[in-house]
C-alpha cells in the first residue's frame, strides 16, 4: 500500500477560551505532542496526543522522545492494511501507548488518503450520522453562565466536573446544574479520581433525586474495591475512565460488577484498532460507551473522535471533544459542532482535515 519515508514529531500549545479546572489539574492551554508521517508516495498522515502525565504517565516532551525513538524502526517499514499497524507499532517500545497511538492515527490517516476514503469508511462504515457532544461544566464564576449559553446553542448533553473541592460543594453544584437544565438534557459527573472513598460515597448517595446520566470515576483508577461499592450505593449508573487501560482492566470491572459503562480514549489503549476491540467488548457485555478525548486535543485528534462516533457499535454515553474549548486551531477546516452534535470533516479522505501552516507554526514550541 506504502512505505513510511519519514517521521516528524511537534509540542504543540494552543490557549485554551477559558481555563478547564478538573481533580488536581488546572488547563490554561492544551500541551500536545503532533506526528507528521510522510509516504513514499507524497501523501502525509496527521497524529495527536495529549500531555497526560496523571493519566497515562507520558508529557508532550517524552512521547516526542519516545517518537523519535519508535522512528529508527519504522521507516522504511511497508504498510499493506490497517490489521498490520498495531502489529507494526507493538515491537518499537514497550509501553508508551500516548506516543503510539498518534502515530497510529497517522497511519490511519494515511490509509485513507491513499484509499481516497474517509476514516469512517476505512473502520467499517458508518452506523449513525451524529452523536452528542457532551459539554464540560468545569468550574469557575462563570461556569452556570457558559451553561445557559450552550443550551441557547443546542447543546444537548453535559458533564459537570467535581472531585476538585468539597463534595458537599460539588453535590450542590450538580442540583444548581440540574436546575437549569430542569431534566431536559441529559447530565453527567466525572470526579477525574478526586475524591477518596468517604466522599465518593457521599457523593453517589446524596444525589439520587438529581437524575445523572453516569457518575464516572469517583475514586483512583487502581482502587475497584471502591467502585464496587460506589457503583452499589450510587442511584446514577457508575462509569470507569483512568481505571481502564487494556481489555483485563475492562473485564474486571465488568466480573465485580465495578461499572456500568466506561470512557474509551486513544490515548489508553494505543491505537485504533485496540479501542475498537475494547469497544465491542463492552457492547457485547452491556455496557455503555462513552468516548473522550484528554483535554485538550486540536481538529487533529477530534477529527479522529468524530470518525469514530460513526464507527462505534454502540455509543450511549455521548463523547467529548476538547477542541471546542481551544481559542484557535491548527488547522483550516476544525471540526464543527452544530445545534450540540459532532460534525465529521468532509473535506478529503483519511480524518478530513487540513493543517494550517501558518498557525501550526505560531502554535509550534521548541524544547
Amino acid at each position: 500500500m506504502f512505505k513510511i519515508k519519514e517521521i516528524d514529531t511537534f509540542i504543540v500549545q494552543v490557549p485554551l477560551k477559558v481555563p478547564l479546572k478538573m481533580s488536581g489539574v488546572y488547563i490554561e492551554h492544551c500541551d500536545n505532542m503532533v506526528v507528521k508521517v510522510t509516504a513514499d508516495n507524497g501523501k502525509i498522515g496527521w497524529g495527536e496526543a495529549p500531555y497526560a502525565p496523571f493519566f497515562n504517565g507520558e508529557t508532550s516532551i517524552g512521547m516526542r522522545a519516545a517518537v523519535n525513538f519508535m522512528k529508527q524502526r519504522l521507516i522504511g517499514v511497508e504498510v499493506i492494511d490497517t490489521d498490520e499497524i498495531k502489529n507494526i507499532l507493538a515491537v518499537t517500545i514497550y509501553g508508551n501507548s500516548g506516543a503510539k497511538s498518534a502515530i497510529d492515527m497517522a497511519l490511519y490517516d494515511l490509509y485513507g488518503k491513499t484509499l481516497d476514503k474517509p476514516l469512517y469508511e476505512i473502520l467499517g462504515g458508518s452506523k449513525r450520522e451524529k452523536v452528542p457532544m457532551i459539554w464540560l461544566i468545569a468550574g469557575g464564576e462563570d461556569e452556570f453562565k457558559l451553561l445557559r449559553e450552550r443550551i441557547d446553542l443546542g447543546f444537548v448533553s453535559y458533564k459537570l466536573k467535581i472531585g476538585a473541592s468539597d463534595v458537599m460543594k460539588d453535590i450542590d453544584r450538580a442540583y444548581q446544574a440540574q436546575k437549569i437544565l430542569d431534566h431536559d438534557y441529559k447530565l453527567s459527573a466525572d470526579a477525574n479520581q478526586g475524591f477518596n472513598r468517604e466522599d465518593a460515597l457521599t457523593f453517589a448517595s446524596k444525589t439520587g433525586d438529581i437524575g445523572l446520566d453516569f457518575y464516572e470515576q469517583p475514586v483512583n483508577g487502581n482502587d475497584v474495591e471502591s467502585m464496587v461499592e460506589c457503583n452499589e450505593t450510587s442511584y446514577a449508573p457508575l462509569g470507569v475512565d483512568e481505571g481502564i487501560h487494556n481489555i483485563h482492566d475492562i473485564k474486571i470491572h465488568h466480573e465485580k460488577k465495578a461499572a456500568e459503562g466506561g470512557s474509551l480514549k486513544m490515548i489508553k489503549f494505543g491505537g485504533v484498532s485496540q479501542l475498537f476491540e475494547a469497544a465491542n467488548l463492552m457492547h457485547s457485555l452491556g455496557m455503555h460507551i462513552n468516548l473522550a478525548g484528554k483535554a485538550a486535543n486540536t481538529s487533529i485528534g477530534s477529527a479522529a473522535i468524530a470518525h469514530f462516533t460513526r464507527s462505534l457499535p454502540s455509543l450511549e454515553w455521548d463523547a467529548s471533544l476538547s477542541s471546542q474549548y481551544l481559542a484557535d486551531d491548527i488547522v483550516r477546516n476544525a471540526v464543527q459542532v452544530e445545534d450540540g452534535y459532532i460534525m465529521t470533516p468532509e473535506d478529503g479522505p483519511g480524518l478530513g482535515i487540513n493543517i494550517d501552516e501558518e498557525k501550526f507554526k505560531k502554535y509550534t514550541v521548541s524544547h
